[in-house]
């Protein structure tokens, strides 16, 4: 398994943490931390605590170098939230996000959501709510080669790109 590098949607779902308002008093929690890059952000937008999991070991270890020396960053291994405690003010995900069958594409795999691309996203979403304080908010990203339902979702910012349509997504 290798480790996620910040792409085009990593950027777009930056751009949307970074323009959330967000205070010295939340909490944020960084699903599917990668390199921690998303986390960083949370720190830039001020956050005073953020949580940083992924389920990938070598992403924990990377993350974990990219954000030493941030006190107010707590980065774990976690497969969802597994190993997650207490609500936040913000969750944002990156998930997998393409259609496919993870156990036959290997390191690939890290792109892979599910048979149509949302199982992954449906199975957080499910959870997600139980770890949001009252007014709360989730942002997390979906691709138009999944089957996912963008109804009943805020569409925060998209970007097109030769083969998929971006979102980022808003859920309170």
């Amino acid at each position: 398994m290798t480790v996620y590098q910040p792409r085009e949607d990593s950027e777009l779902l930056a751009k949307a943490v970074l323009e959330m308002d967000v205070s010295s008093d939340d909490r944020c929690l960084d699903m599917g931390t990668g390199t921690g890059f998303i986390a960083s952000k949370m720190i830039d937008s001020g956050a005073g605590e953020v949580v940083a999991v992924d389920v990938n070991p070598e992403a924990i270890e990377e993350a974990s170098e990219n954000l030493e020396g941030h006190e107010n960053v707590d980065v774990r291994e976690s497969d969802l939230f597994e190993n997650v405690e207490g609500v936040f003010d913000l969750i944002a995900f990156n998930p997998p996000y393409l259609p496919g069958d993870d156990e036959d594409v290997d390191d690939e795999g890290m792109w892979v959501g599910g048979d149509t691309g949302e199982e992954l996203t449906e199975e957080f979403l499910d959870e997600a709510s139980d770890f949001l304080a009252e007014g709360g908010v989730v942002i997390f990203v979906v691709s138009s080669t999944s089957d996912f339902d963008v109804d009943g979702y805020e569409i925060v910012d998209t970007e097109k790109l030769w083969f998929e349509d971006l979102y980022v997504l808003k859920s309170e």
